[in-house]
């Protein structure tokens, strides 16, 4: 007897493709945790000398996330919706060097944002017990 595989739901192209297939939340995570890096830093070493630079990489995530969804904006819509979470998890996305399930992509995506969170955390808790 022959073993039946179910087939993926095909990728439903009546959605707004401006995203790089991501879903938002992606973006809005990774925004989430370079913030929390610098919140973790700003509580083990701000001083006085350190505001402006710290206003400077605000500003500097604000810019890097903020461009591109007005670049995003000022282009003609061409119709259709994001997907939502489930759909996004559902159909994955499309790499250039293959197919990615949802997961994968958000395996892919959040890697280096919680490395970054993991590794300020434990420079803080370094300098703080020495």
């Amino acid at each position: 007897m022959p073993h039946s595989v179910p087939a993926r739901p095909a990728m439903r192209r009546n959605r707004d493709e401006r995203s790089f297939g991501l879903h938002p939340a992606l973006f809005v995570a990774t925004i989430a945790a370079y913030l929390i890096f610098l919140a973790i830093m700003g509580a083990a070493f701000m001083n006085g000398e350190l505001v402006i630079p710290f206003a400077i990489f605000v500003i500097y995530i604000a810019m890097a996330f903020g461009t591109p969804q007005l670049w995003a904006r000022m282009t003609e819509p061409r119709g259709g919706r994001f997907a939502t979470w489930g759909e996004f998890l559902d159909e994955g996305i499309e790499t250039g060097s293959g197919k990615l399930s949802g997961m994968a992509a958000v395996a892919q995506v959040m890697t280096l944002p919680v490395l970054i969170v993991a590794w300020g955390a434990i420079v803080a808790g370094i300098a703080a017990s020495v």
